[in-house]
């Protein structure tokens, strides 16, 4: 049986992806009502993307397709995680697409570190930058850090952390 999860951080990187399942074609999407943030999971000891349901929020991802056993080897991937079923977007037409999967780690949402681990932050950003540039500048507004900064602003006094350039 196949079915639709969305990756958003990790998850939307081809290479991080074929550690864990076959390649997929990504469909660029946003879900509504839930954050996007960086934190910790304590049982993993490491920095996680993470979702925190927020009524008036919104993040990209990307839509990608997967039989049971696919699920099977995310869930073990993705431990600690919970699958949650969203409605997602059309990210260039906004239009309602169908119901997925997204992965949430409800004990992990208010433990935050300082900074996220670079070589996790980069990843997962130049994933989103990979599909386009405006889904990277979506990404970098949606996507939260450690006292509810977005990345975007957070990037300023963060530069190390900056490896996308922007041409002028």
């Amino acid at each position: 049986m196949q079915q639709h999860i969305v990756g958003y951080g990790s998850l939307m990187s081809h290479k991080s992806l074929r550690k864990t399942i076959s390649d997929k074609r990504f469909k660029p999407v946003i879900v509504k009502g839930y954050k996007r943030i960086f934190n910790l999971a304590v049982s993993k000891n490491s920095d996680v993307l993470n979702l925190k349901k927020s009524p008036k929020s919104k993040f990209n991802g990307l839509m990608f397709q997967i039989d049971n056993q696919e699920l099977n080897k995310i869930k073990k991937r993705e431990s600690g995680y919970e699958l949650e079923e969203v409605y997602v977007y059309n990210f260039k037409t906004n239009k309602r697409l169908n119901k997925c999967f997204v992965v949430v780690d409800h004990h992990a949402l208010d433990k935050y570190r300082r900074k996220p681990k670079k070589d996790y932050f980069i990843l997962c950003r130049e994933a989103a930058y990979h599909i386009n540039k405006k889904f990277g500048e979506f990404w970098d507004n949606t996507t939260f850090i450690y006292k509810n900064k977005k990345v975007s602003q957070w990037l300023k006094k963060n530069p190390s952390f900056e490896t996308i350039y922007h041409q002028q």
